[in-house]
């Protein structure tokens, strides 16, 4: 349960959740005295908080870090300092004018938050002026913890507590008599709230006004003469209905990977599912739904992308209707809040929960299943804050705490899933062949090099490209064109000395959005004015290099007037229901051409794209990044994927400089094998994943200087320890961000000896990092970081 504790000198307010009670007096510090305690019963059960543990112990982190992540946002207290009239009376003319304003604010109101004041004086940060105030006596503080989750109410109607029995209620007919407007109303409450019989109803105010036709005004009057009184009670969501599913018809390819897996269980609690684009996963997923829900246990399917959720959720409900429920960070707090509560306290009516990672934390209380589709995806890691987790790696854990089992799911598998699968540490089930009469794309490269000499570029489009779309709208088909990269154009650049406008808060170059004529840092989310002349030389030719989502937008509509064009990236999809919409639209036919970033690759299911767009392919695969080739073909393979998924097998047009790169040369076959066992000897070779683990450190601070000097004495103390498996500390790429310094080192660790190697590894960092000026350099620990 959660519990208020007064902490510091200053007796400031904090919330945390209670783990254990001892009646034993404390060693290390001086126990505190609970002020409140905020629950009625658990608000976390014991699972969960062995799944923390489990987690704040595996990524480096504190239980603290952990809890805020977990928790729904409106379930975690904020401590609100607020101000309000203190003691002692200003001089005459000693107040300034800031001061004078703040006083006769808090005279007036009674109280002040700080955001108020801040407001009020139009600072950020108000603190020094009301720290001043303080000090002086004129101003107090008072500290105040606000719990903002409440329940979400509606107003009912109904008999006031004076009105007894049949009796009471025939005499208010009789005194109404001349009132017929009241009379009526009354009389349409009786009727729809059966309050006569046995078996009353509720009545919502909405309702009753609405069926008699009545003015608020009018009930006023009854609850006046006490006759009816207007109550709040908390919404209940409707419990899941008594329906039994239709059955889920699977085509014997799909019946032989279900009976795979089943097998598979019987010896090891993952499964891995390899089942090509288009081969029916999802139908075999319901598949086990529905067996888990005949036993009586809870499903957790989790997809990599909010994006997602929208098919998938449309489907299961069909299936399964309202026994599910979703969870992932778009949803309102109020939502995300009453969900956790209603699984809490009646785990029974949330049997199916579909959601991103974030639903990992949910309080399951019988979980049987857990389905990690797209298991491959790197949207499963948490970047930033802690705990930066791998989710499908959890969701593991998650459903080994419950005895659970575990399906994860892709068609093209992570090369870690795929190596433990052959090492026997999972089962591992195939599903090759597309659902119905579906075939593989025709994947075909073009040479934009060649192109380009042949005179066969349009801008960013080759001609055999614009050849294949024209075609396919001429036979009322869809296209998808994939642009990693969002935007219109990566960099602002002077012709005369090649200066690059950068952020002025982050070492990284401004991309240019067209649409807002702004200069957008990635890094920051700050804007920028474009420049009319280079901030170096003076020179005024400026010009933009490079093309992102945008500028692709742009020059198909140019292009291909006539085409229905529509862009699916960060900056379309920022609101609530951005992705339904835009997906409803492609669905319906209403977009003929969709130009998204990778949010494109991800599952998406339309009967109608036979033709598929990839641009700079070969600029995917040159991160610095030991992923990059294993993340390419995935990007390239999944969104090929998206076309021909009916009769049809589509055809994919895959646009690069280096054409015949091994990785384009895999996609193009379909050869995740070859893939598969070309990047693993790389692995091996260099002891990367999956030969050994990592845990990447990075150091941060806004005084450069320091972060070298800590920097500096931290690598020897890990190179004495680790030696060659030490990679820096060095500058990352990006080598400031928001003002902050980075210094960056990666470890390689033994996967015999992975837990006391970290061990190690974390006491000699706070060993050095813990003396001096150095103990300011915040640590950034990422475990798995890639």
């Amino acid at each position: 349960m959660r519990v208020v504790v007064p902490f510091g000198k200053g007796r400031r307010l904090y919330t945390g959740i209670v783990r254990t009670t001892s009646d034993e007096p404390s060693a290390l510090a001086r126990p505190r005295h609970v002020i409140e305690v905020l629950d009625q019963g658990p608000i976390v059960d014991r699972t969960q908080l062995q799944f923390w543990e489990i987690m704040a112990d595996h990524y480096l982190c504190t239980l603290g870090e952990v809890m805020v992540a977990a928790l729904p946002g409106q379930l975690v207290l904020s401590s609100e300092t607020r101000v309000m009239r203190g003691t002692e009376e200003p001089l005459s003319g000693s107040l300034k004018a800031r001061e004078r304003v703040l006083l006769n604010a808090v005279e007036e109101r009674g109280e002040l938050s700080m955001d108020q004041a801040g407001e009020l004086l139009g600072v950020r940060h108000p603190m020094r002026l009301v720290k001043e105030l303080v000090d002086r006596g004129l101003l107090a503080l008072v500290e105040e913890v606000h719990e903002t989750y409440r329940p979400r109410t509606t107003q009912f109607v109904e008999l006031h507590e004076a009105m007894r029995g049949e009796k009471d209620l025939h005499a208010a007919f009789d005194a109404l008599a001349r009132a017929e407007k009241q009379l009526g109303l009354l009389m349409r409450f009786v009727e729809l709230s059966r309050c006569l019989g046995d078996d009353p109803l509720p009545v919502a105010k909405r309702e009753l006004l609405k069926r008699s036709g009545a003015s608020p005004a009018l009930l006023r009057e009854l609850v006046r003469k006490e006759v009816l009184q207007v109550v709040e009670r908390p919404l209940v969501p409707d419990a899941p209905g008594d329906e039994r599913p239709a059955p889920i018809a699977l085509t014997p390819p799909q019946e032989e990977a279900l009976n795979a897996v089943r097998n598979d269980w019987k010896e090891h609690a993952t499964v891995l599912l390899h089942g090509v684009t288009a081969s029916g996963k999802t139908e075999l997923y319901m598949r086990l739904m529905l067996e888990a829900l005949e036993r009586g246990e809870q499903v957790l399917y989790l997809l990599p992308e909010i994006a997602l959720t929208t098919q998938v959720i449309a489907r299961l409900k069909r299936q399964f209707g309202d026994r599910v429920a979703v969870y992932h960070s778009r949803l309102a707090p109020r939502e995300r809040t009453a969900l956790w509560l209603r699984m809490l306290n009646d785990p029974g009516s949330t049997p199916i929960v579909v959601g991103a990672r974030s639903a990992l934390f949910l309080p399951f209380r019988n979980l049987g299943l857990v389905i990690v589709d797209e298991e491959h995806d790197p949207s499963y890691k948490q970047h930033d804050p802690a705990p930066r987790y791998q989710a499908r790696d959890m969701a593991i854990v998650l459903a080994g705490l419950h005895d659970a089992r575990t399906l994860l799911g892709s068609a093209t598998p992570s090369l870690e899933s795929l190596f433990n699968a052959d090492q026997g540490k999972y089962g591992k089930a195939l599903l090759t062949v597309r659902h119905g009469d579906a075939r593989l794309p025709v994947i075909e490269r073009v040479d934009v090099r060649e192109a380009a000499r042949r005179h066969r570029m349009l801008g960013r489009f080759s001609q055999d490209l614009l050849d294949a779309i024209s075609r396919a709208l001429d036979r009322h088909e869809q296209v998808i064109l994939f642009q990693n990269r969002r935007g219109y154009a990566p960099v602002w650049q002077c012709e005369t000395c090649g200066s690059v406008p950068q952020c002025l808060h982050c070492d990284v170059s401004l991309t240019y959005h067209k649409r807002h004529h702004k200069l957008h840092c990635h890094y920051c989310g700050r804007e920028y004015d474009p420049p009319l002349a280079c901030g170096e030389c003076g020179g005024e030719k400026l010009r933009m290099v490079g093309f992102g989502t945008e500028k692709i937008e742009e020059e198909l509509a140019t292009l291909i007037p006539d085409a229905r064009v529509a862009r699916m990236d960060q900056d379309t999809t920022r609101g609530k229901h951005a992705f339904e919409q835009l997906l409803d639209r492609f669905g319906a036919g209403d977009i003929d051409v969709l130009v998204g970033t990778q949010m494109v690759t991800k599952g998406l299911d339309f009967d109608r794209v036979t033709v598929v767009g990839i641009l700079a392919a070969d600029d995917l695969l040159r991160f610095p990044d030991l992923r990059a080739h294993e993340r390419g073909f995935q990007l390239m393979a999944q969104v090929a994927g998206r076309s021909g998924r009916r009769t049809d097998p589509g055809v994919v047009l895959l646009q690069a400089r280096e054409v015949h790169h091994p990785v384009i040369g895999y996609v193009i076959a379909h050869d995740l094998e070859g893939m598969y066992k070309r990047e693993l000897e790389h692995r091996r070779a260099h002891g990367y994943p999956p030969f050994s683990r990592l845990v990447q450190l990075t150091l941060r601070h806004r005084r450069e200087s320091l972060v070298m000097q800590a920097a500096a004495a931290l690598g020897p103390a890990l190179h004495a320890r680790f030696g060659d498996r030490l990679l820096g500390p060095e500058a990352p790429p990006v080598a400031r961000v928001r003002d902050l310094h980075l210094r960056r080192m990666l470890v390689k660790l033994g996967k015999g000896n992975y837990r006391s190697e970290k061990a190690d590894l974390a006491r000699i960092v706070n060993e050095v990092l813990d003396q001096g000026e150095w103990s300011r350099v915040q640590r950034i620990w990422d475990v798995d970081p890639m």
